[in-house]
């Protein structure tokens, strides 16, 4: 995969992330560098396959620039495209990713199979985890997260979550382990407690990392997470000093429906912008409704607005009733 379209494809997975953005938020994280890659025309080994690979490696650059522009739905429209392209010819693409075309052919490949409707594919991106580049691990990382495969065995992401690992592999890994453990809730498969407790303890020793894109893509897959314990992590995450990772930590509070971060996301209302406070108001509003096992109806949701105190008051009523 050409430069622009990895750092195309990590931006857009960034901010899938988050729960909105702020104008004072961070600077996006840079692709991951490496060598510049052979182009297909100056590697003999990818000749024959020129055309397939530069239509798919266009497809992949329009889905990432949509992605990065929030058009999400507009993205998806090309996904079954982008897999009639890859499975057409799905053994070049196991080729290219071995690294059998080169090395701008195996970036390619390796970006192109997390579309693939083949369930060869997640093993093949599965292998390249093994690789001794990292970045390159990264780049499978980033598959398997768009792929989102149920039957992606999680410890093979568990092995890549630790704070010894490389920049690449330690921002992708939680994210690929988040949409995976989605996929498998979706799947309605049991929910594997033994491997999440060991996750939950993993993806703790990445809540303080100095690389903010760590700390945000942690709090999504705290928040993926089905077994206790993420109620302390999500706490530190949320008074985080960067509003994003404050965003995905709020929604990932949400989505866990705790009681005990009912507060932290309150606190967030008083801290973002005017124009952010709705927002906020709306995961509250699910929050609450989870919280009391009825959905709030708009005439409560009018009186308690965006402001802090409000919200403070419900909740004080709230836990007073459960008494």
């Amino acid at each position: 995969m050409s430069r622009s379209t990895l750092f195309a494809l990590l931006l857009a997975l960034t901010c899938a992330a988050c729960s909105g953005d702020e104008a004072t938020g961070p600077t996006m994280p840079r692709a991951p560098e490496r060598a510049q890659p052979l182009r297909p025309t100056d590697d003999p080994r990818v000749q024959g396959h020129i055309p397939q690979m530069q239509r798919v490696e266009a497809l992949l650059t329009q889905w990432d620039a949509l992605r990065a522009d929030g058009r999400v739905a507009e993205s998806q429209q090309l996904e079954p495209q982008i897999a009639q392209e890859v499975d057409t010819d799905f053994t070049t693409f196991l080729r290219a990713a071995e690294g059998e075309l080169g090395p701008h052919a195996q970036y390619l490949a390796v970006g192109a199979l997390g579309f693939s409707r083949r369930p060869e594919a997640t093993r093949a991106l599965l292998a390249r985890l093994a690789d001794r580049e990292a970045r390159l691990v990264g780049n499978a990382l980033i598959a398997l997260s768009v792929r989102a495969d149920p039957d992606t065995p999680i410890d093979a992401l568990l092995l890549r979550i630790a704070p010894v690992m490389p920049e690449t592999v330690k921002r992708y890994a939680p994210v690929a382990l988040a949409n995976v453990l989605d996929a498998r809730t979706r799947a309605r498969l049991p929910a594997d407690t033994s491997r999440e407790q060991i996750a939950l303890g993993k993806l703790g020793g990445l809540v303080t990392d100095h690389d903010e894109v760590v700390r945000l893509h942690t709090a999504k897959a705290l928040g993926a997470l089905r077994v206790p314990g993420t109620l302390e992590y999500l706490r530190v995450l949320a008074g985080d000093p960067n509003m994003r990772v404050r965003w995905a930590a709020a929604a990932a509070l949400e989505r866990q429906g705790e009681p005990g971060g009912f507060p932290e996301v309150i606190r967030l209302l008083s801290e973002v912008a005017p124009d952010s406070k709705p927002v906020i108001r709306d995961v509250l509003v699910s929050y609450a409704g989870k919280l009391q096992g009825r959905a709030l109806t708009q005439a409560e949701i009018a009186s308690l607005g965006t402001g802090p105190r409000a919200w403070s008051q419900w909740f004080n009523h709230w836990r007073q009733q459960q008494r």
